[in-house]
């Protein structure tokens, strides 16, 4: 490598050292080192004195040696600097780099010569890699790099010199900073990069270089970068507290999220925003004097973002509330111009799409004057068409066709394309509202000129739309073109939402052809859109977004054009399924039967398409003949399918040319209804309906129809004209007609069926107001003459009807069954026990030699031991007993006889088999006793043989047999006329009912509750809280009360709780089809009488919503009537009606009845009046006579144990030996329910919370301190009178005692031991209901779950775990530990309101300072009601803590324990424990000696802590009753001197005595003595309890070694 040249010219012709000692001998390594050194030592010298032409000289001297030494080269490269020759210098470090790259040095010095090549990034380069490689020599560096930096960027000399006075850290943060304000960013981000690897605490700096290099990144696009450290930034400023950069890292975060189209995480970040804003008003205490950096272009800005991403994403709600907000603040600061003009717009828009019109309207003509007020005539031309649309939406056409024209004509004057076509659709849109196609047509062939050449979508749209107003026209081939346009376009350009739109709209029209191919062409697209709407739909509901009407609309269309081919082309079982998949959604997309359905492995799937076959084998369930009708536009369709058969018939009946089928059914139907004079009709009914949500927009439209109807008054008679003329025409009579239409065209298949069969009908559209009873055939029989009529919306629903029966039938079964077990004395529950077979007849795995291990000696009556061996009774088989049967045997045949294949019990065998097989184990033990004598069958004796219960009572001289009662609970309820408050919020908005009491409604709660044999709940009793309660128990439901057929909705009367303060809530008072779903009903009939209004001429909903949702949860049938009736008529027809039900009957012949006795009525016989009840579900049997006894029977149970409770008595059945204790969850469960009882009053009793605390503290001191029981402590008036809170006293073991003469403020007796482990939790769970008092939602929706189950305890306090503790993790609704939550409506309401919300599928928190103390006070909540949680969850996330930690275990769980044949433990009856092995007849192994010494260690351990208990029980009381002694010590014994003068009571006479105002009442020995007992009765009530869980605790130690079930 030549070297030589580019060092000067004096070096050009220099000799080198082999040149001159070239013809003498060579010298060695050694000589060549000293010599190279010698020469480096004298270019140093050189390079010192700034001689640097001879430095140079000398070192190429040395290099010629050794041309590779860097220590040679990184010194001549420094003299080529200092010498200017920065080339070579380049040279050489680009040598020594390739050599040794990880020399710093030469890093250095190549920076050096790009410094002054002017090379700054390169040099800059170099610095940083030399810094990288030694960091010992960083301030150098750093200045060098500052330098460069400097020069760079033209940084000011003051900002050089203050970069000078910085540390190393602090100077590369700065020059990163200098170097991305001059748009430097890929050096900024290098140079970051290489501060960041710094060890420093300079957090503030950290935070600084982290956001600028972030902002270098998003500079350059890379946004996963940038928004990492961002996110890096953010959790810096967050440990550091410092707000600034957390809003800065805030901002820049949602903003990149924003612009990378995930606007979901945007919101979550933006939503962050707001929380630390509510940090920062917490701080200041007010939003007018927040810190300087939150500006107020920062407050509006974030409001308008969140509006603009909500809607985004389709949550509209929350979309206009930021909407709003930003409005508040624009006003409030005062902004002008553009910015507050389109804050009005945007807010108007948002409210145009939830239909809130006049809002929408107010919002415009701000925007209108806005545009005036800065003379934006653009702006005025837009909010002119806005307001356009709104009056379109509201139909007033004169007003919005006024200002569409505005728009139009100002849009061509300033000849603004993009305006005129968005004038010329939305003049469009509004006359295809109003009907005028041709205008519209014309207009929007107006936007498609106006469209530039390349704006492809606006074209498409165009295409599509005027392909809408040739359709409406009937032109069909002329929209097909269109359409198909529209089509290619969107198809070319990709826009799927333009193309969907134009097939939906070719296969509407295809369907209407008779070419095969067209039809194909249809169907085709068809399917293809139902799964599209029917995702898009599914989407919305669980994303909890805005949905569009239009979706619902074009779903409907899309499975009435799929019937419509199948049936033109003949496929009855495909037309069929998809009419039960459309049918079926009315159901299946409530949020409550989805949960259901998604949370288990049912076949009621809300997505699943049934079979025809699947459907024919859900009618062969059942009896009835179904008739499932479809009607369409061109078609009546109707299956006829029968058990056993499935499908029998297809009927297609086709409409007329010009004719279409549905309005020629709503034509009939509207026949029916004539006779109505809704005038009359005002006064005689009852108005039970809630307004609805579009009530106002209704009444609006009517008032603005009004004004045009003057122009279409003749039109319209010379219809009516006509109508009348055709109906002269005919000489049928309406019911003749429909039963033509309906049910003629299968009456060779009704003429078959019995009379009076049951016949399900499933209609469809408007056939569900079609009152089928009232169809006359040919013989002028009515319907239900004939049939035993009911109505379904879907067989989906006859699958529930069949279950519920099935159920009811199952319930009926076990009741039976409980009987049988129950009678001679509960025998046959004991033998069944020791038999080793459950009640299900399942043999247990641990009968064999239990019978066997039995001895007689301590069983329970020693008589035993004296009676002679007798021969084991052993089950005769059925069919073969002996001729003097006992009642042993006749107890086992009456079993065996009731056994059925469908219960699957046990058949006799196995009892006899278990039996005989337990008499031949374990010979080697002393004779063993039969069943006879362990519970001395034989002398038995029955007293009653049967009660009114089924059961009987036994006697016995050897034993004490047991009695239990077995009562059904089938029961009635009525809930009617609930008292309402004068104002309720509904639909957001405060609605008035009329103060006036339901007097029609009460009328007739109190006729049918006396029908029924009850008290009917009404008033303020008939609240929601009790409706949800009580119907879960009820066979027979009466409910009349306001009600919405449309929206699902019964009113009830809000709970105080749920009302609380300021007008009532919807959740307080309302229950949806929602929460009917949630419900586990078991009743046969529900009757609904509600919902209409005389006013709205309205009738009963299409898919029976309310009731489906009452079959769906349980119920077999639901009666209620299709349209408004008058008050009398229908108390005549419930009259008549539970009269026919009285002695039992069928549902369908009791309305038969009813129906009769309205027709006999000279008032009523008008077919409008009886035929508009349904029965909707199964024609079930119902024996109201049979109910009234069990409800009787039920009075009588619940007396017998009032009593019982009161007196302490046992009159039927002895208790237990051993009483049983109840296990942690059973306590933790009591604790929730008082728990709920105090949050629920508390409103109306605000401080029994803080003294139950106090109450609390005080007790746990004492359990640590027993000094402080020497004082004595009264309990508080608000305790005393506190709903639930004596109970829950009760509960944790304290006593009171009357204090002297006084029964108010007793003595509080603490209790001596921690019971349970109660006093804690109950502690904290207190403290935590003081923390979500504030919170009235919080209150309500917690007191709607308590008490909780301990799974659901467990998800929610892991999610609140994660969300405390774990901010950064971002949790999804449907993450396995969430979704159970989110899907279940009260969980749910906890959650949101707590501060939890869904954006999309993600689960955000609302951070807020308020939110957060909500968060604490239920966590802390939950975790004192959990049994398995620790507590340790509430101050730090332990991923080992969290999941469902059960407790339970099985016996498989326990390790294998030995036998203690020489004890052999038994359980006997009453709980008893005996040793069933006599005394010493049993040697011990040395394994059994082992576990029994282990045994008795336990034991004697278990003996000397309860010993322990009963003395401090003792000395407790002791202390306690010292205590409250010593109070009344200084009052007795003492001398008491008499004041001269005694104020007294006024009323004293000569024969009255005067009584003082201070005299004390003495008690009299009597009353002391009471005290005293009771006194001794607390401590001996202690002391009971002390005993019964000692031996609980025996018990469980011997339960491991108990040879039995």
């Amino acid at each position: 490598m030549d070297r030589g040249g580019g060092y000067g010219q004096s070096l050009a012709h220099s000799f080198s050292l082999p040149s001159l000692v070239e013809g003498s001998e060579p010298i060695s390594e050694a000589e060549e080192f000293v010599e190279m050194k010698s020469l480096r030592e004298r270019g140093d010298k050189a390079l010192k004195v700034k001689d640097f032409t001879g430095a140079i000289k000398f070192y190429n001297e040395a290099l010629e040696i050794d041309e590779q030494n860097p220590d040679v080269l990184l010194a001549r490269a420094t003299a080529c600097i200092e010498m200017g020759d920065y080339i070579s210098a380049q040279r050489d470090t680009e040598f020594l780099i390739s050599q040794d790259s990880e020399n710093p040095q030469a890093y250095k010095v190549q920076g050096l010569a790009m410094k002054y090549l002017h090379q700054y990034k390169e040099a800059l380069t170099s610095f940083l890699t030399a810094l990288d490689l030694d960091p010992d020599n960083t301030d150098e560096l750093t200045d060098l790099i500052a330098d460069v930096a400097a020069t760079f960027c033209n940084i000011p000399e003051e900002t050089r010199s203050a970069l000078r006075d910085m540390d190393s850290y602090k100077k590369l943060s700065e020059v990163g900073v200098s170097l991305f304000q001059a748009k430097k960013y890929k050096i900024c981000i290098k140079i970051l990069d290489t501060a960041q690897k710094f060890q420093t605490n300079q957090k503030g700096i950290t935070m600084r270089i982290l956001l600028t290099s972030a902002n270098a990144h998003s500079a350059l696009k890379h946004t996963e970068k940038a928004i990492s450290l961002y996110q890096e930034c953010l959790q810096t400023a967050i440990a550091t507290h410092d707000q600034i950069y957390q809003t800065k890292a805030l901002v820049n975060i949602a903003t990149l999220y924003l612009e990378n189209h995930d606007t979901h995480q945007a919101i979550i970040y933006y939503e962050k925003l707001l929380h630390l804003e509510a940090e920062l008003i917490l701080e200041t205490g007010s939003e007018d004097v927040l810190p300087d950096f939150w500006t107020r272009e920062l407050q509006c800005g974030l409001h308008l973002n969140l509006s603009i991403a909500y809607k985004a994403i389709g949550n509209m709600n929350a979309a206009i509330k930021h909407a709003q907000k930003y409005v508040v603040f624009i006003e409030k600061y005062n902004f002008q111009g553009k910015l507050r003009a389109e804050s009005y717009h945007n807010t108007g828009m948002l409210n145009e799409i939830l239909g809130n019109y006049n809002n929408a309207i107010k919002n415009y003509n701000k925007y209108l004057e806005e545009g005036k007020k800065n003379g934006d005539k653009k702006g005025m031309a837009q909010a002119y068409g806005c307001l356009g649309s709104v009056y379109a939406a509201l139909q007033n056409w004169k007003l919005s066709l006024t200002y569409h024209e505005h728009y139009v004509t100002m849009a061509t004057r300033f000849e603004d394309k993009r305006m005129k076509i968005i004038a010329n659709e939305m003049l469009a849109d509004t006359l295809m509202l109003k009907g005028d196609y041709e205008k519209a047509a014309k207009a929007y062939e107006e936007m498609i000129n106006s469209c530039i050449r390349t704006d492809y979508r606006t074209r498409a749209t165009g295409l599509c739309k005027i392909g809408h107003a040739y359709r409406a026209l009937k032109k069909n081939q002329y929209s097909l073109y269109f359409y198909e346009q529209a089509s290619e376009l969107a198809e070319d350009f990709e826009f799927p939402e333009i193309e969907t739109l134009s097939h939906y709209n070719i296969a509407c029209i295809h369907q209407q052809s008779t070419q095969m191919l067209e039809l194909e062409k249809a169907l085709k697209y068809f399917q293809q859109l139902v799964p599209y709407y029917e995702t898009k739909i599914r989407e919305h509901m669980v994303e909890g977004s805005h949905c569009p009407k239009e979706y619902g609309v074009q779903l409907s269309e899309c499975y009435d054009g799929i019937q419509t081919v199948h049936a033109k082309l003949g496929n009855k079982d495909e037309c069929l399924q998809f009419a039960e998949a459309y049918r079926k959604r009315t159901l299946t997309t409530t949020h409550n039967y989805q949960a259901s359905a998604m949370t288990s492995q049912s076949h009621t799937a809300p997505w699943d398409m049934w079979s025809a076959e699947r459907m024919g084998r859900v009618v062969s369930q059942q009896n009835s003949t179904v008739l499932y009708y479809s009607l369409l536009s061109e078609y009546l369709l109707l299956w006829v399918l029968q058990p056993g058969t499935g499908l029998v018939r297809f009927y297609s009946k086709k409409a007329g040319k010009e004719e279409n089928m549905i309005e020629t059914v709503e034509g009939l139907l509207k026949e029916v209804n004539k006779g109505c004079n809704w005038k009359q009709m005002t006064t005689l009914c009852e108005n039970k309906a809630l307004p609805l949500k579009s009530g106002e927009l209704e009444m609006t439209r009517r008032k603005y129809l009004k004004l045009s109807e003057s122009s279409q008054k003749s039109e319209d008679t010379a219809e009516e004209s006509k109508k009348l003329e055709n109906e002269k025409k005919s000489e049928k009579t309406v019911e003749r007609r429909l039963y033509d239409l309906l049910f003629s065209p299968i009456e060779d298949i009704l003429s078959k069926l019995p009379k009076e069969s049951p016949l399900i009908i499933v209609p469809d559209k408007a056939l569900y107001r079609c009152p089928f009873n009232l169809l006359q055939d040919f013989l002028n029989r009515y319907a239900f003459k004939r049939f035993r009529i009911t109505y379904l919306p879907n067989l989906l629903l006859l699958d529930k009807v069949v279950a519920n029966e099935l159920n009811h039938l199952r319930l009926k079964d076990e009741l039976d069954f409980s009987r049988q077990v129950h009678k001679k004395g509960g025998l046959l529950s004991l033998t069944n026990k020791y038999l080793g077979t459950d009640l299900g007849g399942a043999p247990s795995v641990r009968s064999s030699g239990m019978v066997a291990d039995i001895n007689a000696k301590h069983l329970s009556h020693p008589r035993l031991l004296t009676r002679p061996p007798r021969t084991p009774m052993v089950p005769p088989k059925p069919g073969h007993l002996p001729t003097q049967r006992t009642m042993y045997e006749e107890d086992f045949k009456k079993h065996s006889q009731w056994k059925s294949p469908r219960t699957g019990r046990a058949p006799l065998d196995s009892f006899r088999d278990s039996y005989r097989s337990s008499l031949n184990t374990n010979r080697t033990l002393a004779a063993q006793p039969t069943l006879d004598r362990m519970f001395s069958i034989g002398s038995f004796t029955t007293i009653t043989t049967e009660t009114s219960t089924g059961t009987d009572i036994t006697s016995s001289t050897c034993t004490v047999t047991k009695f239990q009662q077995v009562s059904c609970q089938d029961r009635c309820l009525v809930f009617a006329n609930p008292k309402l408050p004068e104002s309720l919020m509904l639909h957001d908005k405060v609605w008035k009912p009329s103060l006036e009491e339901l007097s029609s409604a009460k009328r007739e709660a109190l006729n049918v509750a006396t029908l029924l044999d009850v008290i009917p709940i009404s008033g303020l009793d008939a609240t929601k809280e009790r409706f949800l309660k009580e119907i879960e128990r009820a066979s027979v439901v009466h409910i009349g009360t306001y009600g919405c057929w449309h929206e699902g909705l019964i009113a009830f009367a809000p709970s105080p709780v749920d009302a609380g303060e300021g007008i009532p809530t919807e959740d307080s008072y309302l229950i949806s089809a929602d929460d009917i779903l949630g419900l586990k009903l078991t009743a046969q009939l529900v009757v609904l009488n509600m919902g209409y209004n005389p006013y709205r001429k309205e009738c009963i909903q299409s898919g029976y919503l309310l009731p489906s949702a009452f079959i769906a949860a349980g119920a077999q049938c639901v009666l209620t009537n299709m349209w408004p009736l008058p008050d009398i008529a229908v108390e005549k027809f419930y009259t008549s009606f539970y009269l026919a039900l009285q002695s039992g009957a069928q549902s369908a012949t009791a309305i038969s009845t009813a129906i009769e006795a309205l027709k006999n009525d000279d008032r009523y016989n008008d077919p409008l009046y009886w035929s508009a009840f349904v029965l909707i579900g199964k024609d079930v049997y119902v024996n109201l006579s049979e109910i009234r006894h069990a409800m009787l029977d039920q009075n009588i149970d619940q007396s017998e144990a009032e009593i019982e409770e009161e007196t302490g008595k046992e009159y039927l059945n002895p208790k237990p030996v051993l009483a049983p204790v109840k296990k942690k969850d059973e306590n933790l469960h009591e604790l929730q329910r008082h728990l709920g009882t105090l949050l629920r009053n508390h409103a109306k009793q605000p401080q029994v919370l803080f003294d139950l605390v106090d109450l609390l503290d005080s007790s746990l001191k004492r359990l640590h301190t027993e000094d402080n029981n020497k004082q004595t402590t009264l309990l508080t008036d608000n305790i005393m009178t506190g709903e639930g809170a004596l109970d829950l006293l009760k509960l944790l073991g304290f006593h009171f005692q009357s204090k002297g003469t006084s029964i108010i403020n007793p003595y509080v007796i603490y209790p001596h031991w921690n019971r349970d482990e109660l006093l804690i939790p109950t502690y904290d769970a207190l403290r935590s209901l003081l923390e979500i008092t504030d919170c009235k939602e919080l209150v309500q929706s917690v007191c709607g779950v308590l008490p909780i189950t301990q799974d659901n305890i467990s998800l929610i306090i892991d999610l609140l775990s994660v969300t405390k503790h774990a901010p950064e993790i971002q949790l999804k609704v449907s993450d396995l530990s969430v979704r159970p939550l989110w899907v279940n409506m009260k969980l749910k309401k906890v959650l949101i309101a707590t501060g939890f919300h869904q954006i999309g599928m993600l689960l955000n928190f609302n951070r807020t300072p308020d939110n957060r103390k909500l968060m604490s006070g239920l966590f802390q909540l939950l975790l004192s009601v959990s049994q398995s949680k620790s507590q340790v969850l509430l101050y730090r996330l332990d991923v080992n803590l969290l999941g469902n930690a059960s407790e339970t275990k099985s016996i498989s769980d326990y390790p294998e324990i030995t036998r203690l044949p020489s004890l052999a433990p038994l359980i006997l009856p009453r709980n008893q424990l005996r040793m069933s092995t006599p005394w010493l007849s049993k040697t011990e192994t040395h394994i059994e000696m082992d576990e029994k010494i282990k045994l008795a260690r336990n034991r004697s351990d278990l003996d000397e802590n309860f010993k322990d208990y009963l003395e401090r029980a003792k000395t407790w009381h002791q202390m306690t009753v010292v205590a409250q002694a010593n109070e009344s010590l200084d009052e007795y014994g003492r001398p008491k001197s008499s004041p001269q003068k005694v104020k007294v009571l006024p009323g004293g006479t000569a024969s009255r005595a005067r009584v003082p105002v201070d005299e004390k009442v003495v008690l009299l020995n009597p009353e002391v003595d009471q005290r005293r007992d009771y006194a001794h009765y607390v401590y001996s009530e202690r002391v009971q309890n002390i005993g019964t869980r000692h031996r609980n605790e025996v018990l469980k130690l011997y339960l491991p070694y108990v040879n039995s079930c």
